[in-house]
């Protein structure tokens, strides 16, 4: 009889302790029904810490709720609590991991998070209508947390960073949507590209790079993307892979002049003259009308003109007199051939001083003195 006794004792004992600690959380849960936030913090922090509590979803559930109500307040009475919906949201999780699928809790927990989710989407648009784009920026952060799979929170965190002017957070939120969501967008691959090659706090080359390759890979019928990765390697010098890709970009568009005048200006850096005139050439043939092609073929030769006359000038006497005279009319040649390219590039900008300058002198050197001093006029105002 006393052994059994001593059980009873014992259980009893054990039922109070137990009881003791879920009356914290019904007291949690008590203060959060009477808007006593402190009161409601301290019980359920208390909870998710005892032994007893920690491992039950209600408990987590609640801890969840009270923390929401945190976030929530608009009275400034709710204790200071830093990221209040990040708590949350870990009180949610915390509970359908502990609850099983379609049980009480885990059911609640999960419509909580929507409601986190949706109430926050809401709340973002709306300051972002009010171009509050800071504040917008963070109610999209807390979506995301609510359903970190989600597109909607990244696409509009990302856009109300960039409107403003953190660049650097609108760029993750985007990168995150293609790399990891697998969200694709010419959009955001644009805000991306600008991002990394347009303002100074940003710019990476070697991720413009990186994400000019993917939007090609993603939308090759748009060739734009390939172009300005061509763009790039030209200014950093990487001819030849600058060259693989322009023989590329001509293979999808062989009726384009911009391409062609990019690979003569290219073979021009690498010092292959005769590739540079063959495709500045095919650049005119292609649009007649190209000012740059036109410009850049005739200064091509000028160039070659002015080179072997600087040769010429540095010969002593003996030696001009020897070879002088087949020099100057090698220099003439090139003077020549860029003569109808000039006059070209005077019909499409006729106010151009680079044009009208250089024009004189070729004019000048050829023996067209008519010409030369019609030039001078029109550079000097008097021809208008």
């Amino acid at each position: 009889m006393k052994k059994y006794t001593l059980s009873l004792i014992l259980c009893f004992a054990v039922a109070s302790t137990v009881f003791a600690q879920n009356k914290n959380v019904r007291k949690a849960q008590s203060a959060l029904d009477k808007g006593d936030l402190g009161e409601a913090q301290s019980m359920i922090d208390q909870a998710v810490k005892d032994d007893k509590t920690k491992d039950d979803g209600k408990t987590w559930f609640t801890y969840g709720e009270i923390y929401k109500a945190i976030a929530m307040d608009s009275t400034n009475s709710a204790p200071k609590v830093d990221n209040p919906y990040e708590m949350a949201l870990k009180g949610y999780d915390k509970s359908m991991q502990l609850e099983k699928e379609g049980s009480q809790y885990y059911t609640l927990a999960q419509q909580m998070e929507e409601q986190v989710w949706a109430n926050n989407v809401n709340e973002g648009a709306t300051l972002y209508q009010n171009q509050d784009f800071e504040k917008a920026m963070k109610a999209f952060d807390v979506a995301k947390m609510a359903k970190p799979k989600d597109t909607t929170g990244y696409i509009y965190a990302g856009i109300s960073a960039q409107q403003a002017g953190d660049l650097a957070t609108a760029a993750k939120n985007y990168e995150f949507l293609i790399d990891s969501l697998d969200y694709q967008s010419k959009d955001f691959y644009n805000s991306l590209i600008f991002i990394y090659t347009s303002n100074e706090d940003t710019k990476d080359e070697d991720k413009a790079m990186a994400i000019l390759q993917k939007a090609e890979e993603q939308y090759p019928e748009d060739g734009e993307y390939l172009k300005n990765q061509i763009t790039m390697l030209i200014n950093d010098k990487k001819y030849d892979e600058a060259e693989q890709k322009l023989d590329k970009a001509i293979q999808q568009e062989p009726d384009n002049a911009i391409l062609y005048y990019n690979r003569g200006y290219l073979y021009e850096q690498m010092d292959k003259g005769d590739q540079a005139i063959e495709n500045y050439t095919k650049a005119v043939e292609t649009d007649p009308n190209y000012f740059d092609a036109n410009f850049n073929l005739a200064a091509y030769y000028y160039n070659q003109a002015a080179e072997i006359l600087t040769e010429a000038n540095n010969m002593d006497l003996k030696e001009y007199q020897k070879n002088g005279k087949e020099i100057e009319a090698n220099a003439k040649e090139y003077f020549e051939k860029s003569l109808p390219y000039l006059e070209k590039s005077e019909e499409l900008k006729p106010d151009d001083p680079k044009v009208l300058s250089t024009l004189q002198t070729v004019y000048t050197r050829l023996g067209m003195d008519d010409k030369a001093q019609e030039i001078e006029s029109k550079l000097n105002g008097s021809g208008k």
